[in-house]
């Protein structure tokens, strides 16, 4: 080999591992020293900063998260009321349709059903149901799960009635079908009387259309007790608070068509003190 091309060969960048066996050996040492790169001689990361980006990246997820998940609730109640006050204007075009009768309530707690009467299949004709009557905001496992205690009964609604406005199942009802306030001319204050509220998710009444309001009282010596009878038919933190609370909070829908979220002791105190009956809707509140 000449004397130029040996200062040709010295002079040249070894382009690969075979090239020189030095170039080999200082590769070597730049990766044995902990330094992981594409080029030699380039510093990559070290295992205390990648570790310190990923409890960066925890933290800041861990910050985020919570707030995500309120900001999708937030939006689920907003669905939720449009449900609610979709259903509402429905029953309340076909009230005008019939006079001024109301539907009624149909599917049963446990007892006989009568769908036929059923709000759920009479006020088709003025809104999807379908499309408004499961809510984003229910949990219940009963729309594919049997109710507790049958093998063919499953939820069909998120939303139910209060029964004073059924000529069926309301207590006046059971007294004189005739005093039933089951048309709009019976309801005196239609702004301040509950018409949809939630059902329950578990129980018996998960596969109800309506509540037993009647029963959430025991006395005056019980005052608490209303939050917790109401809650095994009623969803009342369906929006927030704790189950079987007056400070529970649920989206009502009102007669007269508009939706409110409510905590339950602003909807029921007793029976002389409540937004169902409409003898007494909105005297105290």
């Amino acid at each position: 080999m000449s004397g130029t091309q040996n200062l040709v060969f010295k002079n040249r960048r070894p382009t690969s591992v075979f090239d020189c066996c030095d170039f080999v050996s200082e590769r070597t040492k730049v990766v044995l020293n902990g330094q992981v790169s594409s080029r030699a001689g380039v510093p990559g990361f070290s295992i205390v900063e990648l570790l310190a980006v990923i409890v960066v990246l925890g933290i800041l997820a861990a910050l985020l998260l919570p707030s995500l998940a309120a900001a999708s609730h937030r939006v689920h109640v907003a669905v939720d009321k449009s449900n609610l006050r979709a259903l509402q204007i429905a029953h309340y075009q076909y009230a005008i349709d019939s006079n001024g009768r109301f539907a009624d309530a149909g599917l049963s707690h446990g007892g006989l059903e009568n769908q036929e009467i059923a709000w759920l299949n009479l006020i088709g004709e003025h809104v999807d149901i379908k499309a408004h009557v499961r809510s984003p905001l229910d949990l219940s496992p009963h729309w594919t799960m049997p109710i507790e205690g049958t093998s063919d009964r499953f939820r069909r609604t998120s939303y139910g009635w209060n029964n004073y406005l059924s000529r069926t199942h309301s207590p006046a009802a059971a007294i004189n079908p005739l005093d039933a306030a089951d048309c709009l001319s019976r309801v005196k204050n239609p702004s301040n009387t509950i018409h949809f509220l939630h059902m329950t998710g578990t129980g018996s009444y998960a596969g109800a259309d309506h509540v037993h309001i009647e029963n959430w009282w025991i006395s005056d010596a019980h005052p608490d007790a209303p939050a917790v009878l109401a809650s095994n038919q009623v969803e009342t933190n369906i929006v927030d608070g704790e189950k079987g609370s007056k400070t529970a909070q649920s989206n009502y829908g009102f007669v007269d068509g508009h939706v409110e979220t409510l905590s339950f002791g602003k909807a029921y105190t007793s029976p002389t003190s409540n937004r169902f009956d409409p003898e007494v809707a909105g005297r105290s509140f």
